[in-house]
């Protein structure tokens, strides 16, 4: 069987080779080769800008009725779950995902054009009152050129997330993929071309973040950058905007805390605990790694996680297993090294007993861990892991618990399980991050409602209208007329 090449697309050109080489992505669960693709240099680099720049100066896109625009956005989306067994399929075996959140991916991603489709027409402007012989009322316009650069933990619905509202206000947008899965963003360049986006507007760079993914956010011909990713990459994002003075969408780490309270269902909430840290083998950006917990249901809470944990089957994404592979085997390495850490600062429970299974041998393969007897103050409970550990940390009040949630440099979600509605509305009014779920750790296909953070988690909010607001500029326009 041939070896599928990604591309990179610019405009109406699909570039098979990229002055800086060509790359290589493989299965996280077994290291087999995935795909190739071209990667990007200077030179296709400015080849991209140009046509993302000229479609929107000269296309037809910002010409067509908000409508019209809101039909080919829903069109999109219902190519998407015409396709979704065969992206869903590609995203787990690029990205080793269990084969259910790949499917989880493209139905959210499809949901995003649905609801930035049915937004297009409804970006309003507002009128101002001056007082007499005076007109005044602002116009929503778009940014221009948006480059979206994609991490590679959710590629295909963290794609759909940024591209979708920028198009519904008008841009044209240029696409980064991460090196490690450039797959299923060509799947998207291509459903967009088939459901009648014109030529220029979604364009796809293959190629190395330090090199491309430099280029690109130094670029002047880009007019807006919207990043996801870790904080010393965003920091580098950030000094390259700063460089042409371009706004920025930053969503970048966390650690996001627990807070389990006595009173709560255990039968309900462990599960939405584990489900916190383990998703995605915990290469989540929101993922709940710090578990606050009253002192007096530690040992309880400690020992159904560890039998839940130790159930677990490991294997290949496309099989659905209970846990996927890290994403690398040199993932693999940074997360081993924070077991031993855990080892120094409390003790581990279990994630130091690598898979045995020799059919998860050459794979990126972890077993989660339970971290105890460690402080908040801990490396393991202040650095973002990317992996399925959890620090459990006993608390014996609601303001303890509190303060310990909101003492780190992250603030991005917190989850809350109580049955009392009181403690649970006012520990979320004091806790400092974007986003907090109560008796919950995410809602199925939330869309509908913005998501961003505090601190370290970054600035500008995704999802929901707000997300809208990064993708435009606010014109006012004046006028007196008095009467003669």
């Amino acid at each position: 069987m041939t070896t599928p090449h990604i591309p990179i697309v610019a405009g109406d050109k699909i570039l098979n080779e990229g002055s800086d080489g060509v790359g290589e992505t493989h299965d996280p669960a077994t290291g087999a080769l995935v795909a190739t693709f071209a990667r990007a240099g200077a030179a296709e680099v400015d080849m991209a800008v140009a046509a993302a720049r000229d479609a929107f100066d000269n296309g037809p896109w910002r010409r067509m009725r908000p409508f019209e625009r809101g039909r080919v956005l829903h069109r999109i989306g219902e190519l998407m779950l015409e396709r979704r067994e065969e992206i869903a399929a590609k995203e787990s075996q690029d990205s080793g995902k269990p084969l259910r959140d790949s499917y989880w991916e493209v139905d959210c991603s499809a949901r995003f054009f649905e609801f930035y489709g049915g937004a297009a027409d409804k970006l309003h402007g507002a009128s101002i009152p001056l007082g007499p012989d005076w007109s005044d009322w602002t116009v929503k316009e778009p940014i221009g050129v948006s480059l979206h650069i994609i991490p590679w933990n959710y590629p295909f619905q963290l794609i759909a997330r940024g591209v979708a509202p920028a198009l519904a206000a008008g841009c044209a947008v240029i696409i980064k993929p991460a090196a490690d899965t450039p797959v299923t963003a060509y799947e998207f360049v291509k459903i967009c071309r088939e459901a009648g986006l014109p030529d220029g507007l979604v364009n796809l760079v293959n190629g190395r973040g330090s090199f491309a993914g430099d280029l690109l956010a130094r670029h002047p011909g880009v007019d807006q950058i919207t990043f996801t990713g870790s904080v010393p990459t965003g920091e580098r994002v950030l000094v390259a905007a700063a460089s042409h003075a371009v706004p920025c969408n930053m969503e970048l780490g966390g650690k996001s805390p627990q807070i389990l309270l006595a009173d709560a269902d255990l039968d309900r909430a462990l599960p939405i605990v584990a489900g916190g840290f383990l998703t995605h083998c915990g290469q989540v950006c929101n993922a709940g790694t710090r578990l606050f917990v009253e002192r007096s249901i530690h040992d309880t809470v400690v020992e159904r996680l560890h039998a839940r944990i130790s159930a677990m089957k490991l294997g290949a994404g496309i099989d659905d297993p209970d846990m996927g592979p890290l994403i690398s085997a040199a993932h693999r390495g940074d997360v081993e090294r924070y077991y031993e850490l855990a080892k120094s600062e409390g003790e581990l429970l279990l994630g130091a007993d690598l898979p045995s299974d020799p059919g998860l041998a050459r794979g990126a393969f972890v077993r989660p861990g339970l971290v105890v007897g460690a402080t908040n103050q801990a490396r393991i409970a202040r650095e973002e892991i990317f992996g399925p550990i959890l620090t459990v940390i006993p608390f014996d009040d609601v303001h303890e618990a509190v303060d310990g949630a909101n003492d780190s440099p992250f603030g991005l979600v917190a989850g809350i399980h109580t049955s009392n509605i009181d403690k649970a509305l006012g520990i979320g009014s004091r806790l400092r991050v974007g986003q907090v779920w109560i008796n919950a750790f995410g809602v199925g296909l939330d869309v509908e409602f913005p998501f961003g953070g505090y601190k370290l988690s970054g600035y500008g909010r995704e999802k929901g209208l707000e997300a809208l607001a990064a993708y435009q500029q606010t014109k006012n326009i004046c006028i007196h007329h008095p009467l003669a």
